[in-house]
């Protein structure tokens, strides 16, 4: 026995009514918020190239390279930084000093966009924050246009905010933070996606081999059962059960790579590393059978269909990043180590987690620097030998994971 233990871009047809638009947005706006929430950023509503979302605190997005432009009175160019000229496409920054803001409003993020975004500005006292897709940007133009970049248009914020004599521009490219929002946020916990805002492009858009632990869980039985039942009944039983099995991942930092009907892919240890991956994952196991086993006891008294559940993990050296083509990628892990982990999830018995001594050895050795918020149980881990499974070539030892009973 072991040791316990995103939206499509037009061209702007007419700049003039939306600019009245955004005028009456503010105005209803002011009209109905009180003067706390006013003190914040406006959200406005409006249609065409032009969607401004809510922002509260900070306007700009800490850690991205701002590209700064300041325009006085008259509508000239009062100040304009280096990155913010590469931009606009100003030769020489110090010469456009003075020159109408009208010669550098033509530029790939779009025609007149400046211009409506400084008589939005001077509306109100507000600042206002545009998102707006540049299809036709090319990287070369930004401040790290030269490094990786997702696939997929550029996507720039805007900060505009009126003052005394001036509006002040900050433009910062959020192309990979929105890409990086659309490719995780729902598969993984709040603060690992704060992790990886800081995390360089290459982590993310490249591949790399390393070390993690794989986890699978499914439903024992699923596919005769839902010859069974309609397709509504279908529906409601497999979003009920990922929906636990999904905040079981993220309790334990997890990354949902993918759901084939009823199964559930986990990856522990990327995209940001963890020490602790093995552990983790056991953790989750044990902790999706626990919430599994509450939630087929609660369908039960309500008389709703349930299946038992099984769970395999291992832990290996794996390829992990982007795999795809230019207009599809997906965040995945390939390797033995994966194709072990499905074995061992589809040969669990009902209530079962199945692992392999690497990941019993792996977890042991983190369990001392472990700070998850969730509490490690007293588990037993029981040897079940050798065990042949299809596509791997030798046969496998096998361990049984479970949580010890309270003497």
């Amino acid at each position: 026995m072991y040791a316990v233990f995103q939206p499509e871009d037009t061209a702007i047809e007419s700049l003039k009514n939306e600019i009245v638009e955004l005028k009456a947005e503010i105005e209803r706006l002011k009209s109905r918020q009180s003067d706390a929430v006013r003190s914040r950023a406006t959200a406005m509503a409006i249609t065409g190239t032009l969607a401004v979302g809510r922002s509260t605190g900070s306007l700009t997005v800490m850690g991205l390279e701002e590209m700064i432009l300041q325009v006085s009175l008259d509508d000239k160019v009062g100040y304009v930084n280096t990155p913010m000229a590469k931009l606009l496409g100003m030769p020489d920054r110090k010469k456009a000093l003075g020159t109408a803001l009208a010669d550098w409003d033509r530029n790939p993020s779009g025609e007149g966009v400046l211009q409506a975004l400084v008589d939005v500005a001077r509306s109100c006292e507000e600042a206002h924050v545009l998102e707006r897709i540049c299809p036709d940007m090319d990287p070369d133009m930004l401040p790290d246009g030269d490094a990786l970049r997702p696939a997929g248009p550029t996507i720039l914020r805007f900060t505009a905010t009126g003052m005394k004599g001036r509006v002040n521009i900050v433009v910062q490219d959020v192309t990979r933070m929105r890409w990086l929002e659309s490719t995780f946020s729902r598969y993984v916990s709040p603060a690992i996606i704060e992790q990886m805002r800081s995390m360089t492009a290459t982590d993310f858009l490249s591949t790399e081999r390393r070390e993690l632990t794989l986890l699978f869980s499914d439903l024992r039985g699923f596919t005769a059962m839902s010859q069974r039942l309609s397709p509504e009944q279908v529906h409601e039983m497999v979003n009920s059960f990922l929906s636990n099995m999904v905040d079981c991942v993220a309790r334990l930092d997890g990354t949902v790579d993918k759901f084939v009907g009823d199964e559930i892919m986990v990856i522990f240890g990327a995209p940001v590393p963890m020490a602790d991956h093995a552990l983790r994952a056991l953790l989750c196991g044990v902790e999706m059978q626990r919430v599994h086993a509450e939630w087929s006891a609660t369908r039960e008294a309500a008389d709703l269909p349930v299946l038992p559940m099984g769970v395999g993990l291992a832990t290996g050296l794996v390829v992990v990043g982007n795999v795809g083509t230019p207009t599809r990628m997906d965040y995945t892990a390939l390797g033995h180590a994966v194709n072990l982990a499905a074995r061992l999830c589809s040969a669990a018995e009902p209530g079962e987690v199945l692992t392999v001594p690497a990941s019993h050895a792996a977890a042991m050795k983190s369990l001392s620097t472990y700070q998850g918020s969730v509490k490690v149980p007293r588990l037993s881990f029981q040897p079940k030998g050798k065990l042949n499974f299809k596509n791997v070539s030798d046969p496998v030892d096998v361990v049984s994971v479970k949580v010890k009973a309270l003497s």
